[in-house]
């Protein structure tokens, strides 16, 4: 029997040899899910593709569930990890705004105000050390 492992929607994939499902938002439009299976091989190398319907349209999670517990035996492991990286809580924003992925932007900063340090900054210029030309 294989055993599923449910990851965060931010957590890094595991070491291999690992089997990973994961949900995530498609590359050429964002308003749409994908389904990749991610097979982490023992030498690090991995593999990747795309589980599809014949009609080209994602396959559903639990049919994709199905190849990749196939895959994990096939492999003679013995858990799948699934991850969704479209369930936290800013990728459920961005669903809910169809696809829009500029919702929310002013509550992102790149600060780490913790150790003191603050994020770069467009209208900081002496971090800007490009040589002017104009």
């Amino acid at each position: 029997m294989t055993e599923i492992r449910t990851l965060s929607a931010h957590d890094p994939l595991p070491d291999g040899p690992a089997v990973v499902l994961m949900r995530r938002f498609e590359e050429d439009d964002p308003r749409q899910a994908m389904m990749e299976l991610i097979v982490l091989h023992r030498g690090g190398s991995e593999e990747t593709r795309r589980l599809l319907t014949p009609e080209g349209k994602p396959l559903p999670w639990d049919k994709a569930a199905e190849i990749a517990e196939e895959e994990a035996r096939h492999a003679h492991l013995t858990a799948v990890y699934h991850l969704d990286r479209t369930s936290g809580p800013r990728e459920r924003e961005i669903m809910g705004h169809g696809g829009d992925h500029t919702v929310g932007m002013e509550t992102l900063d790149d600060d780490d105000l913790e150790d003191g340090e603050r994020g770069s900054d467009l209208r900081d210029s002496r971090m800007n050390a490009a040589p002017r030309r104009f």
